[in-house]
């Protein structure tokens, strides 16, 4: 049975809340998001690429020195973008923080769905790849990791017919949220693809509520029959600044250089 595409991401939600204590001291005084790379702040490197990628509303929830986020609005209109923020006192992890976004929660269609992403993780993905991900999202399985090979590669998987189509999370790490066993596994790659039926598995806003682990939002899907699907993100380009090094030695990363450039060329 082929699967309806189902309406065009228009919507992302990026997560830019968290205190950055790996990029200290510079975080101290800026939020990691909002640290400059060749002349951006790495935030504005995810809005290009979320545009590249034919987003048109994005919601950059902030915590930790969310005023450093002030401009960014404004930012986001000069690359064609509609940006929000949403604004908390405190950081919530990933099913809190999306709770507390409720203006963002309220614009969602009953079957729309969104991107859920980091505000500090530089990617270019085909399109394509994302397409056929979201195709697969629908209320029965409200969300999806798009996923890459590393050494961690924390996430099992139950897989369709192959590895490359994708499969089932059957758990992360040492929990497991179903009986089956796995015959693959992956890397979160920074990027979820998630149906607007989660509304009714949030936590009230306010409330601190994790993304996996016993208590967190995907527990909660599993409980209630749900599943959580994962996707081959196939070819792409990302860097992450993790550490101090990173950062520090950022003008010799020709890879980050080559990146950035292209990312948001023209804007």
């Amino acid at each position: 049975m082929n699967r309806s595409p189902g309406p065009p991401i228009t919507h992302a939600f990026v997560y830019a809340a968290g205190l950055g204590t790996r990029l200290r001291p510079y975080t101290l005084h800026t939020p990691k998001p909002m640290l400059e790379v060749f002349g951006r702040p790495l935030v504005e490197y995810v809005l290009c690429a979320l545009k590249e990628l034919g987003v048109e509303h994005v919601t950059v929830n902030a915590a930790w020195l969310a005023e450093a986020f002030d401009g960014l609005p404004e930012r986001g209109r000069a690359l064609g973008l509609d940006v929000a923020m949403s604004r908390q006192p405190e950081p919530y992890e990933h099913g809190g923080d999306l709770a507390f976004a409720t203006a963002f929660l309220a614009r969602l269609g009953d079957d729309d769905r969104f991107l859920a992403l980091n505000g500090d993780t530089l990617f270019r993905i085909d399109p394509s790849v994302l397409n056929a991900a979201a195709a697969r999202v629908t209320e029965d399985a409200p969300f999806l990791f798009l996923v890459h090979d590393t050494e961690a590669n924390p996430l099992h998987v139950r897989t369709r017919a192959s590895a490359e189509a994708g499969g089932r999370l059957v758990g992360i790490g040492a929990h497991r949220y179903t009986d089956e066993e796995p015959d693959a596994h992956g890397d979160d790659f920074g990027i979820k693809v998630v149906h607007a039926s989660i509304r009714r598995y949030l936590p009230e806003p306010g409330t601190t509520m994790s993304l996996h682990g016993a208590n967190g939002l995907l527990a909660r899907l599993y409980a209630d029959g749900k599943a959580a699907l994962v996707h081959p993100v196939g070819a792409y380009e990302r860097a992450e600044i993790g550490t101090v090094a990173d950062y520090e030695g950022r003008a010799a990363n020709a890879a980050l250089r080559a990146l950035t450039a292209r990312l948001c060329a023209g804007a």
